[in-house]
């Protein structure tokens, strides 16, 4: 009997289509580095449920693919990357065998979806690496102006997942409830368990999202929030990417078809509005600019926008608090444990000293702009209204840096002349076990979207440069995009202050300072400054 060849010109109909094979690529040797070695542990570590059901509602589902009409193409695997290695490997293999089946469908949605990268949707927040958004027409989607978010993606190499997960070991929701309950000596394994899951979690929280997926592309977990409990979280068996079609099990890519699915009729899982206990629980919580311990979070305190504070605080207690965090504030990473531990080490706390906010904290506005870290989002906090800023917790050791470093930056040395010349430190802490985030005061406009930049107003970017200076700190990023002017009535009484501080740092060098001056006098289109024109 001669096997069966199948015809790479006919086409296949839907089902056909999601129930082909995908073929297992070869795994390289990687090396795995990790970010931060643990998260905030204020908030109780609660146990996630197994999917039960998954498979075989998988299953069930798939029989409503349609079986009738042949419109599809055959994709051709057969010039695509055969091999996985570091993260960003896995992600373009994952975002390209979409592109050539699952978008396929669902670009003809009545409201077209996509699979893609995070960029499709500008108001995503935090940074999956895949996300699968909705827009309101093909040419809308086709333009990255999609304008809602469906579902996200976590990816991990398959090489770490190994390690942690061998085949024939425990699966990823038993796994996940061992760790966070074990005090044996596999400690390191247990923690990057933990952080896998409450990253994948974190991004479905921040995003409002009811689905989310974590996979290495060799194997995929279907993540589900309870509908009316959203903290309960449902995670479904491993999927393996080569898995068949047979007559009581469905394909991985059908497994793909029914969360698709679910997620277009349900995406939405709002967390529970905050209660008085969430307020209260911050009065004792030290991680607010100038904060003397008794902060009450309330709704009267939220005049941060427009205050008259003239930022002389240099005398006040809190001044000393603050200073003292900015000395002693640190996070510590995989590769600083390699290092030898100097005398100032012991100085340290960790970033298990921070507060840990529940996202049902927060009320988030619109998104005000796009940075190193992500968007940026108006949002309101204990009463307290500003621009938050959100980094990953465990992705990017790099960034994750930068957002500390600014905090120590505001807590520290630019604590006298906020308000005045910087926007003033709201709030910082970490964000559902899953982010740092800093929230500053609202600065109105950047110099780069302005063309009617005054010459006063200039002077006024030169004059608060000058007053960072004269505190020990070059600002690092020296761009008309970091310079903000606030012009409440008129250009005559505007504010203009400097933000972002992620690449400041102490320097003594006049060298240094005058080479930053002279950058944003070019910038700004003048040779010289003299005295601000009133």
């Amino acid at each position: 009997m001669e096997l069966e060849i199948p015809d790479s010109n006919r086409l296949l109909t839907e089902r056909e289509l999601y129930q082909i094979v995908l073929p297992t690529p070869l795994l390289l040797s990687v090396k795995s580095v990790d970010t931060t070695i643990s998260a905030s542990r204020k908030v109780p570590n609660i146990s996630v449920l197994s999917w039960d059901d998954f498979l075989a509602e998988a299953f069930k589902k798939s029989s409503s693919l349609d079986a009738n009409n042949s419109i599809y193409k055959r994709p051709d695997f057969s010039t695509s990357m055969n091999f996985l290695s570091v993260e960003d490997s896995v992600t373009d293999m994952f975002i390209d065998t979409m592109n050539s089946i699952n978008n396929r469908r669902l670009i003809h949605l009545q409201s077209p979806e996509n699979w893609g990268k995070r960029y499709l949707f500008k108001g995503v927040k935090g940074q999956p690496e895949l996300i699968r958004c909705s827009a309101d027409s093909m040419d809308q989607l086709k333009k990255g102006d999609a304008s809602r978010i469906l579902a996200i993606i976590e990816i991990k190499p398959e090489q770490l997942i190994n390690e942690l997960l061998p085949d024939g070991g425990l699966d990823l929701h038993a796994a996940y409830n061992k760790a966070i309950t074990s005090s044996d000596d596999m400690y390191t394994q247990h923690e990057r368990i933990i952080k896998m899951v409450r990253q994948t979690f974190g991004y479905m929280v921040v995003n409002d999202l009811r689905y989310g997926i974590l996979t290495t592309y060799i194997r995929t977990w279907f993540f589900q929030r309870d509908r009316d409990n959203p903290n309960i979280i449902y995670i479904s068996p491993a999927v393996r990417i080569n898995q068949n079609h047979t007559p009581t099990h469905a394909s991985f890519l059908e497994c793909m078809y029914y969360h698709e699915t679910l997620s277009t009729d349900d995406s939405t899982a709002h967390s529970s509005p905050p209660t008085d206990s969430d307020y209260n629980d911050d009065a004792e919580d030290g991680n607010d600019e100038g904060n003397d311990g008794n902060d009450e979070c309330d709704d009267n305190n939220s005049n941060d926008e427009d205050d008259d504070d003239d930022g002389n605080n240099e005398g006040d207690s809190s001044y000393k608090s603050s200073k003292r965090k900015w000395v002693t504030l640190n996070i510590t990473t995989q590769s600083m444990e390699k290092k030898p531990k100097t005398q100032n080490d012991n100085e340290s706390e960790n970033l298990e000293d921070m507060k840990n906010y529940d996202y049902n904290q927060f009320s988030f506005g619109d998104m005000l702009g796009n940075g190193r870290t992500g968007a940026v989002f108006a949002a309101k906090l204990c009463g307290k209204t500003g621009a938050l800023k959100m980094t990953d917790l465990y992705k990017n050791e790099y960034l994750l840096q930068e957002t500390l470093n600014e905090i120590k930056m505001y807590l520290g040395p630019l604590r006298d002349i906020q308000y005045m010349y910087t926007p003033k430190l709201l709030k910082f802490g970490v964000l559902h076990e899953a982010f740092i985030f800093i929230l500053t005061s609202l600065c109105g406009k950047s110099f780069a979207k302005l063309d009617d930049v005054t010459e006063r107003e200039k002077h006024l970017a030169i004059e608060g440069l000058q007053a960072i200076h004269a505190r020990g700190v070059m600002h690092g990023d020296v761009r008309l995009e970091n310079i903000m002017i606030n012009r409440s009535e008129s250009t005559s009484k505007s504010r203009v202050r400097w933000i972002d501080f992620g690449w400041s740092k102490m320097s003594r060098s006049s060298k240094n300072f005058n080479r930053e001056l002279t950058e944003l006098r070019r910038l700004l289109g003048m040779a010289g400054h003299g005295n601000p024109k009133k």
